[in-house]
């Protein structure tokens, strides 16, 4: 019953297709033909682009431009002139670029300079044959406001070939823009019939036309196609109206058209409707010959499907009797015909790496706790001797006048104090700039005075509450591995805090070496636990799992750094209040 079904819906499915291809194979067809020309568009007017700019290059022949306005105002003489267009042609332009001729206009259109491949077949002057050299869509140029380039052509009966014409005028570039001469270049039209060789169908009639003008290329020769003429005539007629009328089909040619605004050039393709119908022909045998292969897949897979379906759980089910019985290492296949099936595989299978990645978490974290306890006890092991020691050698260093000897060892002191006072996890931004600046000081003693510092820190900040030890080590990161590999004269420091979008935002800024951001800001995003006791960058990254397990994964630590300019270690923090929250573990 089931092959009954699929072979009436495969005939049904012929037979829709029949009817209905024809019109749709014809719409895409002629979008398929003009994407086809749009390409085709844009490289000619690449073309046009690069032919334009070496034309521009005139005006680098300064003698010829100075003598050419001075006509326009004096009626000077230009017949010095008369070698030119050659040399000028032979400096800017190749072999490549298929240029035929070359003529120089003054403001009046009298000819200045010209250049001619070929003497016997190329005027002297395109205007000695007026008609037959298309020199009035020329003059209607000149006479017109247009700036752009005009691309205007004709045939060349003596040399037989399609010319392409660009005409470029020759102005002033002030505010008045005047006009004092043109210049014309004809290239052969294969330099353009090429490009569209690349983009047309081999049956196609195909021709390049600008709006009021004649065709000036054209492929696969117009002489065949009676519609060629009522087409290309439409054109040259609206140049008078600007309004062109093409119909999308003309007997058994569908017609796909482009316009350049530009450059006024329309793009023109005639298709015949027999390629339409060849491949309306191919795709019906293809699906007649497609719908027989599946009528007999579908026997064979309906034969077979019974006897498979079960064969996925199964296995399912031996693995999971396995994972219970503890092999943690196991995962589900997730295959098998039902969507459903490959579904609960995938998620059984999630659901055992969140597991095991929650057991592993888990203890690490454990180890990480018993870890820090540890360092917490050694560092409860008679901290007061210390303090008392360097408060006696304070005092005996300031009555023997050893003032630096005393202020180091009262900075020392008060350092010792704060890293080591754990009844509290958090601090204050004052506590933590005093703590800092006391760091700086024994590092100043230290290096010997080498490096300055500034602090841009708002009065309103200084109660914000921060994790105590959050500052100082990221000042002695910028010291050790910016600033002290430097080997610039001025070294600096700059720590600015301000409330920023609802945030506390630090920035801590050296002007040292600089470094690669990319993997440290990974490993500041990632925040593994193992990074932070074993890995690179320690100080740094303890900071930042500091910050976001005492204000959520939000917060934390980012660094910019440009290499041999600095480094900007930022720090984002909810603005809490030392009046607002009481004691933390963080």
């Amino acid at each position: 019953m089931t092959v009954g079904f699929t072979l009436f819906a495969m005939v049904l499915i012929t037979v829709i297709f029949h009817i209905s291809s024809t019109r749709q194979i014809r719409r895409e067809s002629i979008a398929n033909n003009t994407q086809s020309l749009e390409r085709m568009e844009n490289e000619l007017s690449s073309q046009v682009h690069k032919l334009s700019v070496k034309m521009q290059t005139i005006y680098t022949e300064e003698s010829l431009i100075n003598n050419m306005r001075n006509r326009l105002a004096d009626g000077g003489n230009l017949r010095y002139f008369y070698w030119t267009a050659g040399n000028f042609v032979k400096n800017r332009f190749t072999t490549s670029d298929e240029l035929m001729a070359m003529y120089i206009y003054d403001s009046k259109s009298r000819l200045v300079s010209s250049y001619r491949s070929n003497v016997v077949y190329y005027p002297y002057d395109i205007y000695t044959d007026i008609k037959a050299m298309n020199g009035q869509v020329v003059l209607n140029y000149v006479d017109s406001d247009e700036t752009e380039i005009l691309l205007s052509g004709y045939y060349n009966e003596t040399a037989k070939k399609s010319i392409v014409r660009m005409v470029m005028k020759l102005h002033d570039y002030d505010g008045n823009r005047r006009e004092y001469g043109y210049i014309v270049c004809d290239f052969d039209g294969f330099l353009f019939t090429d490009i569209m060789s690349k983009y047309c169908a081999s049956d196609a009639l195909v021709w390049i036309q600008p709006l009021g003008d004649q065709p000036i290329a054209t492929l696969h020769g117009e002489s065949e196609n009676a519609y060629f003429d009522a087409i290309s005539g439409s054109i040259l007629l609206a140049g008078n109206t600007g309004d062109v009328t093409l119909q999308e089909e003309y007997g058994d040619f569908y017609l796909c058209s482009t316009f350049l605004e530009k450059y006024g050039l329309y793009s023109v393709m005639l298709m015949p409707s027999s390629l339409v119908l060849k491949t309306q022909q191919t795709l019906i045998r293809t699906l007649i010959l497609v719908s027989l292969l599946m009528l007999i897949i579908t026997f064979l897979v309906s034969m077979a499907f019974t006897r498979i379906y079960s064969k996925p759980v199964e296995e399912m089910k031996d693995k999971i009797i396995k994972i219970r019985e503890g092999d943690m290492s196991l995962r589900v296949k997730p295959v098998g015909w039902s969507e459903e099936l490959e579904l609960l595989g995938v998620e059984f299978n999630d659901m055992l790496d969140q597991i095991q990645n929650m057991i592993t978490e888990k203890y690490e974290t454990e180890l990480l706790v018993k870890r820090t306890q540890y360092q917490a006890l050694q560092a409860q092991v008679n901290p007061h001797f210390l303090y008392n020691t360097l408060d006696t050698m304070s005092g005996i260093a300031n009555s023997q006048n050893c003032f630096l000897v005393s202020n180091l060892c009262q900075s020392l002191s008060a350092i010792f104090r704060y890293s080591l006072d754990i009844s509290d996890s958090l601090s204050n931004m004052e506590k933590e700039l005093i703590h800092v600046k006391n760091y700086l000081y024994v590092m100043d003693v230290r290096n010997g005075y080498q490096t300055g510092y500034d602090y841009q820190v708002d009065d309103e900040i200084m109660d914000d509450c921060i994790p105590r030890i959050t500052l100082q080590p990221i000042v002695e990161n910028a010291i050790s591995h910016g600033l002290r590999p430097s080997k610039k004269d001025t070294k600096h420091i700059t720590v600015k805090a301000r409330h920023a979008e609802g945030n506390l935002l630090i920035e801590i800024t050296d002007n040292g070496i600089g470094m690669e951001t990319e993997a440290l800001n990974e490993a500041l995003k990632e925040n593994s636990l193992d990074r932070v006791e074993t890995g690179d960058s320690i100080g740094i990254l303890n900071v930042n799992a500091r910050i976001k397990k005492a204000f959520g994964n939000a917060y934390g630590v980012s660094v910019e750094s440009v290499p041999q300019e600095g480094t900007t270690v930022k720090l984002v923090m909810p603005i809490r209040k030392e009046y607002e929250i009481g004691t933390e573990t963080i």
